[in-house]
């Protein structure tokens, strides 16, 4: 019992580490949950409540003759009344006013809208899911395991004891390491060596390449902005109206009159033409129309509710593109690696309780220029901008303590690694050498072989040719 209750809890006030931020939570979920509450309240008022109330004439006063008119009021077209004293303008058009001299039918200004904004919500509602889906399914497609990563973290974290702690630590960053170690270059078997360079250096193509997670990131996110534009895009051809400038022109409304009205767009009041078959009241018998004034109690509520999807949609684009900036500083080199060395390497050279220090590792080098160097390569080509990014991600979902220690056991290794390559290569150097001087010696003894060989030939020869002329 006790353990459920524990995993409840951590349900709950610890979180699973996710791979995305809170920017990208803003646009699939609470931005779902917003258009959802917008189908919620739009869905009742018009299905379940009264979405227009309309005026019957006084021999249809009875309750089912009124539910009759509104109900035919509202699938059929409206039109504004003629105003006497005020004229409505339609600043989201850029200027103009209604021409009240004849009756205007609503359809002419493209205001039939209303009875389709709640399937119009549901589609929004999908449209901010589908980035989402996309970077899930991407990112899921990797080398990359992204969820056992976070498994290990966080069984790092809830560990008990030291021992299973460092434990956990270990296997996480032996884990980590063999995908960053296991990046190599990526090439496409179905086109051109140099058409797959370019392909790569622009568009960071291949799961190997070092930089796909980083890049796919940072697409995820340009492919948010590009739904907010086409959010606002799609509204602007629903309501048949600027709705780039929207929220701009019901606050200057509500600045200038301190209401929330937009009476060319969303009016309030419209007239119906009503018209009865066969009434008694013609003795033609030909078609009575009634005008009917109604109430547009749904508008009322829309227009309050596409200002608030304004706003939020204006937050939501400045916000997601200052991210973007953002994140390209963080894991794309060159600037990764300056806020890295500065976030981290320093970090862990304050670590004194390592058996082979940080620090000292660091002061072993040569010169400054030679830490530099060492620093970067760490970065640029042990980490590369995938690692960079998965541990920017620990970072914002776990204790940076964790973070600090992984990197610092991952700098161990790969200053190891470097040391265990030189020793590698001055063995192999010093081999070479033995090797090319054995070499040379016997070339040179083969050499004076071969001279004095020639030597002795040409004494034998000129020997032969003194003898046969002294004969002569």
């Amino acid at each position: 019992m006790d353990s459920l209750i524990n995993r409840a809890a951590n349900v709950v006030l610890k979180p699973p580490i996710k791979n995305d931020d809170f920017v990208d939570r803003l646009h699939y979920f609470v931005t779902v949950a917003i258009l959802t509450c917008f189908v919620v309240g739009t869905g009742l008022q018009e299905y379940v409540g009264s979405p227009i109330n309309c005026w019957p004439p006084k021999d249809y006063h009875y309750d089912s003759y009124h539910d009759h008119i509104n109900s035919y009021c509202w699938t059929h077209s409206l039109r504004y009344p003629k105003y006497e004293t005020e004229t409505a303008v339609n600043q989201t058009r850029g200027g103009g006013f209604l021409d009240l001299t004849q009756p205007q039918p609503i359809l002419g200004f493209g205001t039939t809208f209303y009875r389709w904004v709640t399937l119009v919500f549901i589609v929004q509602a999908c449209l901010f899911k589908i980035p989402q889906f996309i970077w899930t399914n991407l990112s899921g497609s990797s080398s990359a395991d992204i969820k056992k990563i976070r498994d290990l973290v966080l069984q790092s974290q809830n560990a008990t004891t030291p021992a299973d702690r460092k434990l956990k630590l270990d296997e996480t960053v032996a884990y980590f390491e063999d995908w960053i170690t296991g990046h190599k270059s990526y090439r496409f078997r179905l086109i051109g060596k140099h058409t797959s360079k370019v392909l790569t250096v622009l568009f960071c193509l291949g799961k190997k390449s070092g930089s796909y997670l980083s890049s796919l990131y940072l697409c995820y996110k340009i492919m948010n902005i590009v739904n907010v534009f086409g959010n606002i895009f799609l509204l602007t051809v629903f309501l048949d109206l600027n709705y780039w400038k929207y929220g701009l022109v019901v606050l200057n409304s509500v600045i200038n009159s301190g209401d929330w009205q937009d009476p060319f767009n969303f009016p309030r009041v419209l007239l119906c033409d009503f018209v009865v078959e066969g009434s008694s009241e013609s003795a033609s018998g030909s078609p009575v129309v009634f005008q009917i004034q109604c109430s547009m109690t749904l508008n009322q509520l829309l227009v309050k509710v596409f200002v608030l999807e304004w706003f939020w949609l204006v937050f939501l684009l400045f916000i997601t593109i200052v991210n973007l900036v953002l994140w390209s500083v963080r894991i794309k080199p060159p600037c990764s690696t300056i806020f890295f060395i500065k976030s981290y390497i320093k970090t862990v050279d304050s670590y004194p309780m390592l058996d082979i220090g940080i620090a000292t590792m660091i002061a072993g080098t040569k010169t400054q220029f030679a830490q530099k160097n060492l620093q970067r390569d760490f970065i640029e080509k042990y980490l590369r901008s995938d690692g960079v990014f998965i541990l920017r991600f620990l970072e914002l979902n776990s204790d940076r303590a964790l973070v600090a220690d992984i990197v610092k056991t991952l700098w161990n290794r790969y200053h190891v690694m470097q040391k265990s390559a030189v020793s590698s290569n001055m063995t192999l150097n010093t081999e070479m050498t033995k090797y090319g001087s054995s070499v040379e010696l016997d070339i040179t003894k083969t050499n004076a072989t071969v001279d004095d060989v020639t030597d002795g030939s040409n004494e034998e020869i000129t020997k032969d040719v003194e003898d046969k002329n002294v004969e002569l």
